[in-house]
C-alpha cells in the first residue's frame, strides 16, 4: 500500500507524528510520501502565515488563549471548506494526487476535516481520508467532520470531546500514540544510569522543554534560585534568539547554578529518563513521550488545544497544570520531598490506559484503508 502523510508546518507537533507513522509503514513493507499539506495545494503564502502565526502565539500565550477559541468555530470550518473547494486548491491537489497516487491519505492536522476531505470529495477521488488528532486529548471544531473515513485520537477523553463537538462515534478510533523511531527502538536507561551517561549530578532534576520553537523565559529558573533549592535544571531544544539572551543573562548573574542547556538533542529519551519531572508548554509530543517514559509533566503554559489536558490529569493523576511560576515551584517542591506522592505517581503510571506504538498504529491505518477500498470496489 502507498500511504500519503500530510502535515502542517506549524511547530513539530504535526510533522513528528507524520514522520513517525511513515517510518512505521516503511518497516511494515509499505511505501509512503510525506508532504506539507499547503505544498500539495500550492499555497506558500498561507503556509508562511500559518507558521509565523503559531510562533507569535507561542510568544504571547495569553493572546493565543483569547484568539484561538474564537477562531475555532463551525462558521470558520464552513468558510475554509467553501474557499478550499472554490479556488485553485482542487486543481493543484489533483495534480499532486495524480503524481503520487496514494491508496490512502493520513493528515496529522485538523485541516483534514475542513479542507482535505472536502477537496477529495469535491474531486470524487477514490481514496480514504484519515485524520490524526495530534493534540491527543482534543480535536478542534475545525477538525470535526463525520464524512471523514476515520478520525484517530489517542485518548478516551479525546474521543468523548470529539463526540461532544459532533463527530459520529462510529468514525472515531482510539489509536496508540505514534512514538518516534529512535524512542521506540532505543534501550531505555534507569534514572541514575541516564544521569551518569549525560554527566549530570544525582539530585532532583527538572527537564524544561521549550518545544520545537525554543521559546521561553528564565522565570522558573529565577524562582528556583530564589528559594535556594538543591535541584538541577536541564533545558533542551534550540533556544530562540530572545530566549537565548535571557539564559545568557541568567548564567552571568548565577554562574554556579546547575543549569544544563545541551541544545537540540536526538536522544531526548535519555534526558527524560534522567529527570524526575518534565515541565513546559503542553506540546503533544513532549507530553506523551514523558508519559511513555513514566515521568510526570507539569504544564506551565496551557494553550487552547491543550486545555482538556487539565481533565486528563484530573482523571489519571500523572501531571499538573499551573500557569503561575511560583505555584509551579510550589508543586514541584512539595513533590520532590514527598515519597508517598512519588509512589502514588508510579501507581498512576502503571494504570494509565494510553498505549504507545507507531507500528501498531500504522497497522491500524492499513487495515482500515484496506477495508474501505474493498468496500468501495464491492459497491462499484
Amino acid at each position: 500500500m502507498h500511504i500519503a502523510f500530510l502535515y502542517v508546518d506549524a511547530g513539530k507537533g504535526h510533522i513528528t507524528p507524520a514522520k513517525a507513522l511513515s517510518d512505521a509503514a516503511l518497516r511494515l513493507g509499505h511505501t509512503t510520501v510525506v508532504a506539507n499539506l499547503f505544498e500539495t495545494l500550492k499555497a506558500p503564502i498561507i503556509n508562511r502565515m500559518s507558521k509565523s502565526n503559531w510562533r507569535l502565539m507561542l510568544h504571547y500565550p495569553r493572546l493565543e488563549a483569547f484568539i484561538d477559541p474564537k477562531q475555532d468555530s463551525r462558521f470558520n470550518a464552513r468558510m475554509i471548506r467553501f474557499f478550499g473547494t472554490h479556488s485553485h486548491a482542487p486543481k493543484d491537489f489533483k495534480a499532486w494526487y495524480d503524481a503520487n497516487t496514494p491508496d490512502c491519505i493520513v493528515v496529522t492536522h485538523f485541516l483534514a476535516g475542513c479542507l482535505i476531505q472536502p477537496i477529495v470529495a469535491h474531486l470524487g477521488l477514490p481514496v480514504p481520508v484519515f485524520e490524526y488528532a495530534a493534540d491527543v486529548v482534543f480535536t478542534p471544531r475545525l477538525g470535526i467532520n463525520s464524512d471523514l473515513d476515520r478520525l484517530y485520537i489517542c485518548t478516551q477523553l479525546g474521543k468523548e470531546l470529539a463526540m461532544r463537538f459532533g463527530q459520529r462515534e462510529e468514525t472515531i478510533s482510539i489509536c496508540p500514540f505514534p512514538l518516534k523511531t529512535q524512542m521506540m527502538h532505543t534501550e531505555i536507561p534507569q534514572k541514575q544510569q541516564a544521569r551518569k551517561n549525560l554527566g549530570l549530578q544525582d539530585r532532583f532534576t527538572v527537564l524544561l522543554n521549550l518545544g520545537g520553537e525554543g521559546i521561553g523565559t528564565t522565570d522558573f529558573l529565577e524562582e528556583v534560585q530564589k528559594r535556594n533549592l538543591d535541584w538541577q535544571i536541564i533545558t533542551v531544544g534550540t533556544l530562540s534568539s530572545g530566549t537565548k539572551l535571557q539564559y545568557k543573562h541568567f548564567r552571568e548573574k548565577y554562574p554556579s547554578f546547575p543549569l544544563y542547556t545541551p541544545g537540540f538533542v536526538d536522544n531526548i529519551q535519555d534526558y527524560i529518563c534522567a529527570c524526575d519531572v518534565q515541565a513546559g508548554k503542553a506540546g503533544a509530543n513532549s507530553l506523551m513521550e514523558s508519559l511513555y517514559l513514566k515521568r510526570p509533566f507539569l504544564i506551565s503554559s496551557l494553550l487552547y488545544p491543550a486545555k482538556p489536558t487539565t481533565q486528563f490529569f484530573a482523571r489519571h493523576k500523572v501531571g499538573w497544570v499551573e500557569n503561575s511560576v511560583k505555584k509551579q515551584v510550589d508543586v514541584l517542591q512539595s513533590y520532590s520531598g514527598d515519597e508517598r506522592a512519588q509512589r502514588e505517581m508510579e501507581t498512576a503510571f502503571a494504570s494509565l490506559p494510553t498505549t504507545f506504538d507507531s507500528d501498531a498504529f500504522a497497522r491500524m491505518i492499513v487495515e482500515d484503508a484496506e477495508k474501505l477500498l474493498r468496500k468501495n470496489v464491492a459497491d462499484d
